[in-house]
C-alpha cells in the first residue's frame, strides 16, 4: 500500500513539474516574433472594433495592409490611417465575395503573407423569433465569406508559408440563448479552422482562431438592443403566431432594459484581443487558440471543459432568461 501511495505521489509531482515546465516554455517561445514590415496582409472588417485595431497595429509595425471595410468611410479611414489600398464591400454574397477576391489579387498577388478575418455581424433573438433570412444572412457574412476568400488566397498563403486568423467567439465554443445563428456560424468556423490547419499544416502555414468573449465593441454594446429588429421582422411575417405568447414586446422591452447596462460593467477593452490577433500574426510560434478575455479564460473556460449537463444547468441559471409560460 505504501509503495503505491509513493508512485501516485511521484507521478503527481512529475505531472505538476511538466505542466509547469511546459507553461515556461511556450511563454518562452510565444515571445519570440517576426518581423512583418513590408509583409502584405489582409484584414477584413477594419471599419471598427478588433478589425480597425489589429489594421493599425500592424501599419504601425511596416506591414502593407489591404483593408476590407464594409462602408466607403470606412475605406477612406483606413487609407487616411496608412493602408496600402482599401474596398467597401459586403462580405455577405458572392457578388461581394469575388468582388474583395479581385481586390486582394490586384493589390496583394503573389506578395500575400497573411490574413485576418474580422469581419462578422450578430444578428440577436431567441429561436422562436427568428427569421430564417437572419440565419443564413449569419452564415453569409460569418463564415462563408472567410472559406471564399481562403479558397482564393490559399496558393499564396502556401508559397509564403504564412498565416491565416480567424475571430471566432466564445459562442463557438459554448453556445449561448438568444444568438443562435451566431452561435450555429462559430461553431461551423471552429470546425472548419480545425481541417483547414490540419491540412496547410504541411505547407508550415500557421491556422490560428481568436475565441474573444464580452468586449467593448459596437457589435457587442447593441446586443440587447438589437434584439428588437429581430422581433419587430418576426412580428411583419407572422404577426398573429404563437411566439408572441412567450415573449411578447413587454417582455422584450423588460429583457434589453435589465440586460443592456450588465454589458458595459462585464465586458473588456478590446485591445485586448486585437493584441491576441496581433500575436498570432507576427508570433514564430502562434497558438491555435486564443481564448480572449478574461471571461473566456475563466467561466468559458471552464463551461466548455465541464460535463455538458453540468453546464447546461449553470446556463439556465445564469444566462438563460425565462420566457412567459
Amino acid at each position: 500500500m505504501t509503495s503505491v501511495l509513493l508512485f501516485t505521489g511521484a507521478f503527481v509531482w512529475i505531472i505538476i513539474v511538466l505542466a509547469l515546465a511546459s507553461r515556461v516554455w511556450r511563454a518562452f517561445r510565444e515571445k519570440a516574433e517576426l518581423d512583418v514590415a513590408d509583409k502584405t496582409i489582409v484584414v477584413t472588417g477594419c471599419d471598427s472594433g478588433f478589425g480597425e485595431g489589429v489594421m493599425q497595429r500592424l501599419i504601425g509595425r511596416g506591414a502593407n495592409v489591404v483593408a476590407l471595410t464594409y462602408t466607403e468611410e470606412g475605406a477612406a479611414a483606413a487609407l487616411d490611417s496608412g493602408a496600402k489600398a482599401a474596398l467597401a464591400c459586403d462580405l455577405g454574397n458572392p457578388a461581394g465575395q469575388q468582388w474583395a477576391i479581385d481586390f486582394i489579387h490586384q493589390h496583394a498577388g503573389e506578395e500575400l503573407w497573411g490574413i485576418v478575418h474580422s469581419a462578422g455581424i450578430a444578428l440577436p433573438g431567441f429561436v422562436e423569433y427568428q427569421p430564417l433570412a437572419n440565419y443564413q444572412r449569419t452564415l453569409d457574412v460569418n463564415f462563408m465569406a472567410i472559406v471564399a476568400l481562403n479558397k482564393a488566397i490559399i496558393p499564396a498563403i502556401k508559397k509564403a508559408k504564412g498565416r491565416i486568423v480567424m475571430i471566432s467567439s466564445v459562442d463557438g465554443i459554448v453556445s449561448l440563448p438568444g444568438n443562435a445563428p451566431y452561435d450555429a456560424a462559430k461553431f461551423a468556423l471552429e470546425g472548419y479552422a480545425d481541417a483547414l490547419r490540419m491540412e496547410l499544416s504541411f505547407w508550415d502555414v500557421s491556422v490560428s482562431v481568436v475565441n474573444p468573449s464580452t468586449m467593448k465593441t459596437p457589435l457587442v454594446m447593441q446586443f440587447f438592443e438589437s434584439h428588437r429588429p429581430t422581433w419587430e421582422a418576426q412580428q411583419r411575417e407572422d404577426p398573429n403566431g404563437s411566439w408572441q405568447q412567450a415573449y411578447p414586446a413587454d417582455w422584450l422591452n423588460e429583457y434589453i432594459a435589465v440586460n443592456t447596462p450588465n454589458l458595459e460593467r462585464i465586458a473588456d477593452d478590446p485591445a485586448v484581443t486585437v493584441k491576441d490577433l496581433e500575436h498570432a500574426l507576427i508570433a514564430r510560434s502562434p497558438r491555435h487558440r486564443y481564448l480572449s478575455g478574461k471571461f473566456a479564460k475563466t467561466f468559458f473556460r471552464a463551461l466548455w471543459l465541464m460535463p455538458e449537463r453540468w453546464a447546461h444547468a449553470i446556463k439556465l441559471k445564469t444566462i438563460q432568461p425565462e420566457p412567459r409560460r
